[in-house]
């Protein structure tokens, strides 16, 4: 379990800096019309960085890791009713503005952290 909270804190610091690095900081991207809101994306972030860490962590067998992303991706944007394109746009859109990229990414951050101690607390009678 701690290998996989450093997984997770070291994808999403990874993370960070990728989005803090290519954005425009003078630009702000218009906003799109199929914009996710920000709670339901940070829930979506959150679960895509799970997603992350699972697939670095299978070992490829039968099915291809390409595969299993796409399964899981799948998955989770039928969950939530979206497409990847809106997905993508509504990321795009938020990480367009330096402080609101962290706001993002420190809130998915934290929903992993919170959801890890619940875990932990399940299993501990």
């Amino acid at each position: 379990m701690k290998k996989l909270t450093h997984i997770l804190l070291a994808l999403i610091a990874a993370m960070l800096m990728v989005l803090s690095g290519c954005n425009d900081k003078k630009k702000v991207m218009k906003r799109p019309p199929n914009l996710i809101n920000r709670i339901t994306l940070v829930n979506i972030l959150a679960e895509s960085y799970l997603i992350e860490s699972t697939l670095q962590m299978t070992t490829p067998d039968s099915i291809g890791k390409d595969e299993l992303a796409r399964r899981y991706y799948k998955d989770l944007f039928d969950r939530y009713h979206i497409t990847s394109e809106q997905f993508e746009s509504s990321v795009a859109y938020y990480i367009s503005e330096e402080k609101s990229a962290e706001k993002l990414l420190n809130d998915a951050s934290a929903l992993i952290v919170n959801k890890k101690n619940e875990m932990m607390i399940d299993n501990n009678p």
